[in-house]
């Protein structure tokens, strides 16, 4: 039988001694042509503990929060802006949070990796609009992400939604329909006000005068 021309290869994260990974030592490890291993959660975390992942973290507040609030549960987020992530670094250190992990990259690429029904959470707060009409297609939350997420949560799993943008909105109901995968636990698609929702610093200073749209999904495979 002819071999596989496809390279298989496992990205190596070192969690050893830090709590963060930074690009660069990611960056080389992507090599055009290869296949990646799936992620253990088990090997980034060291127990066998429920997983919830943020994506686009910012400054932390949010990750941290919850975090600290649920210390039987893993939380693994994502951020690509260095100079942000920092100071989610710093927030995590000043807790002590043991069960926090930050990964500075495209979390689409992470995500691909995840087994699948291995996590309980995806928290995905105020995403990029991208607001003008040529830039759209950048949008995350397309059907195809969201089929994606849907195979890597637990049958029972959740996905959190929050923005503030009226037309990414819209958007994302007609992807999540076009998705078929999740129903909301209102008798709606999104609300104007979730209980117990942290309130970010970009919620606070922008989001909170115009209007959010929460968006609180069970997973149906």
């Amino acid at each position: 039988m002819e071999k596989s021309l496809i390279e298989r290869k496992k990205i190596v994260l070192d969690f050893a001694d830090k709590f963060y990974v930074f690009s660069e030592e990611i960056k080389p490890q992507i090599k055009p042509f290869v296949d990646y291993d799936e992620i253990q959660f088990s090997e980034i975390f060291k127990n066998e503990n429920p997983v919830c992942v943020e994506i686009g973290i910012g400054n932390g507040e949010f990750i941290t929060h919850y975090a600290e609030l649920n210390k039987e549960e893993n939380f693994l987020g994502f951020e690509v802006v260095k100079k942000i992530l920092k100071k989610a670094i710093n927030r995590v250190e000043r807790k002590g949070l043991e069960n926090v992990r930050l990964i500075h990259f495209d979390a689409k690429f992470f995500v691909n990796l995840f087994p699948n029904n291995s996590v309980k959470r995806f928290y995905i707060n105020f995403p990029d609009p991208w607001p003008k009409k040529k830039h759209h297609k950048r949008r995350l939350l397309k059907p195809e992400f969201l089929n994606l997420i849907s195979e890597k949560l637990l049958v029972d799993g959740e996905l959190f939604i929050a923005t503030d943008h009226v037309g990414y909105k819209e958007e994302i109901v007609a992807n999540l329909i076009t998705s078929g995968k999740f129903k909301s636990v209102f008798g709606c698609w999104y609300v104007n006000e979730l209980v117990n929702y942290y309130p970010t610093k970009y919620y606070r200073k922008f989001a909170s005068k115009t209007g959010v749209y929460f968006f609180h999904l069970k997973n149906e495979k």
